[in-house]
Parts: C-alpha cells; sequence; structure tokens
C-alpha cells in the first residue's frame, strides 16, 4: 500500500520586491511521519520543490521556520524582522476615541466586501517606505479575514470622515489581547484605533502587538519604560536566480564582480559581473577574478538590506579580495526595512 511519509504544503504570492511584482511561493509547512524522520525525505522534498520553483522563473521563495537551523542546511536564511510589543491594557488609558464623524466598524463575512478597499488602502500607504512586502489585493485580504476568523480573531476598520484611517486585527485570549495586525494613517489614527483595545480592560490585563520593523511603536506611550519592546527574526528567504535579481536591483554598471557559492542548486556557482550589462558565468573559483565572495544564503543579507556591509564585515559573512570597493558597497548595498507577517 502507498503511504505519504512526508509532504510540503506551498501558496503562491506576489512580491513586491524593490517596487517591482514577482511571482513568489510562500512554503507554509513541511512535515514527514515521526518513524521516517531522520531519513533525508524532508531535505528531498525541499530541494525539489526549490529546482521546480527555479524552472517556474521564480527568483526566491520564503518561509517561516519553526526552527532555523533546519533550513539553513539549504541555503535559507533571515531578511524581516517582527517587533513584538508588549505592556499593560492601562497603558492605553489616554489614547481617546476621534472627537466627531466617526465610526469604528466589526468586519464580519457578511460586511466584509464593504471594506476591503479601505484595508488595501491603509496597507499599501504603511508599506511604501518598505523595500520588500506581499502585495495584497481583495482575494488575498479576503483570505487573512477568514484565518482571522478562525483563529477567533477580531477585525475592526476606523473610518473618520468617511475615509478609512486605521484598521486592527487581534483576538482576546484568557487574560491577554494578541494584536497579529494594526495599521494607520497617521499616529492619531492609530492611538484612535488602539483605544478601541481598552475599552476590554475590565477583563483583559495585558495587550501584546505586533509591527513591522522600526516602527517605534513605544514612543506613541508617555512611559517607554513600561513597554516592553522585543525584535525577533521571522521570514526567511531562499535565493533561485541571483542573476534575475541583481537585475531587478538595477545594479548594471555598478563595476563590481561577485562570486557566489551554492552548494545546493550548483548551477548558480559562478560570477557574476554587475558592469554594462550583468552577467554570469559558471567558472570555478580558482578560474574567476572576483571583488567580493558569498555564500548563496548570506546573498540574502545583502540583497534584502537585512544587515549593513559593515554589519556583515564584522559577521564575516563575506570575504572582500578588493578593500576599496567598500565605499562603492555601502552605497549600494543600503540597510533596508521589510515586512512579512504571513501566516497562510
Amino acid at each position: 500500500n502507498s503511504k505519504i511519509i512526508s509532504s510540503l504544503h506551498e501558496n503562491d504570492y506576489i512580491f513586491n520586491f524593490n517596487n517591482e511584482s514577482i511571482n513568489s511561493k510562500y512554503i507554509v509547512g513541511v512535515s514527514s511521519d515521526i518513524t521516517m524522520r531522520n531519513k533525508g525525505y524532508m531535505s528531498k522534498l525541499l530541494i525539489s520543490m526549490l529546482e521546480n520553483s527555479k524552472k517556474k522563473s521564480m527568483p526566491f521563495v520564503f518561509l517561516t521556520p519553526i526552527n532555523p537551523k533546519i533550513y539553513r542546511k539549504l541555503c535559507f536564511e533571515y531578511f524581516s524582522n517582527i517587533e513584538y510589543y508588549n505592556f499593560s491594557v492601562e497603558e492605553l488609558a489616554n489614547f481617546k476615541l476621534p472627537k466627531d464623524d466617526y465610526s469604528y466598524i466589526e468586519i464580519n463575512k457578511e460586511n466584509k466586501n464593504l471594506y476591503l478597499d479601505g484595508l488595501i488602502k491603509i496597507y499599501n500607504f504603511n508599506m511604501k517606505d518598505n523595500f520588500c512586502y506581499l502585495e495584497r489585493d481583495n482575494f488575498y485580504f479576503d483570505k487573512i479575514l477568514k484565518e482571522a476568523n478562525s483563529d477567533e480573531m477580531k477585525t475592526f476598520i476606523l473610518y473618520k470622515n468617511k475615509v478609512a484611517s486605521a484598521y486592527i486585527i487581534f483576538g482576546l485570549y484568557e487574560e491577554n489581547i494578541e494584536i497579529r495586525e494594526c495599521m494607520a494613517l497617521d499616529s492619531i489614527s492609530y492611538k484612535e484605533i488602539l483605544a478601541l483595545i481598552y475599552g476590554y480592560r475590565d477583563y483583559y490585563k495585558n495587550v501584546s502587538l505586533a509591527s513591522p520593523s522600526n516602527s517605534n511603536i513605544e514612543f506613541l506611550f508617555e512611559n517607554q519604560l513600561n513597554i516592553e519592546k522585543i525584535v525577533k527574526p521571522f521570514m526567511m528567504m531562499r535565493v533561485l536566480n541571483p542573476l534575475s535579481i541583481f537585475k531587478n536591483l538595477k545594479l548594471e554598471n555598478s563595476n563590481i564582480k561577485i562570486y557566489i557559492e551554492d552548494k545546493i542548486l550548483n548551477e548558480n556557482t559562478g560570477l557574476y559581473s554587475l558592469n554594462n550589462e550583468i552577467s554570469f558565468s559558471n567558472i570555478t573559483e580558482e578560474k574567476a577574478s572576483y571583488d567580493l565572495k558569498i555564500d548563496i544564503a548570506d546573498l540574502v543579507f545583502l540583497i534584502t538590506g537585512y544587515f549593513s556591509i559593515d554589519d556583515l564585515v564584522k559577521l564575516g559573512k563575506f570575504d572582500i579580495k578588493n578593500r576599496s570597493i567598500f565605499k562603492k558597497l555601502n552605497k549600494i548595498f543600503t540597510k533596508k526595512n521589510s515586512y512579512l507577517y504571513e501566516f497562510i
């Protein structure tokens, strides 16, 4: 009898990467039969997925790891963080409701289609300064609302002067309020949507709020010392096609030669010349003349701006043969913010 011993579930998404829409895959989950673990089936499945995704011209795929050590073996690496803010619900006491012409609307299965455009508008406004994020359309936000509903979460949207100004997705668990996502057009609207949470103070004592990197939410509060801020790596990426990514980053005329090593997808190993045209030569390191050598996993840090060049040097993430290119690298590969907080 045939038996499933290992499985992989993936969802297609459209990434906004450096202001360009790119098709990619989110690896939702990988699992193996407990009696068949440590036999390499999961690795074979993941490698097959990487090969198939590359054949479909996807420059990268991404996932949320339970254990990053597992996926680093296949050259995945982190490219985005999430900030978690923990505080007493009483810290919201001074957050006031709008003064006039406003409405808080709870979004449910019956009315959701009326508010999808408002959710998209607020989300896109908050993403405009991010280097990469997932594009959300009506279909995607509908999936988010269904997922939130299945997790017994609530979604509210705030309208002021008939303009969608903020939204919040949160769940109520024992004594805690977990805010999965909160977005607004400005800091005043952000505080006004959080004022809604204060209404639960008689039943829930603590709040945990998830937010994009460098959002500095603690400074909306009067006493920052009462706000616990925890920054955690959240999403990992696997580069499949460095050549297409360099072209997306518009690195023509950079006059840099990068040698990349990929121990899984060997066809990626070789010399990438970022000159008048971006070209690739599948040659050995011994025959290559390069400025910089980097592993395909650490390339994720470089192309997404997860770390600065100085950070990467301190961490020993690449080998520089030509020291004179430091200034050029710092100018090209700047530190950036990305936001992906996906569960489906």
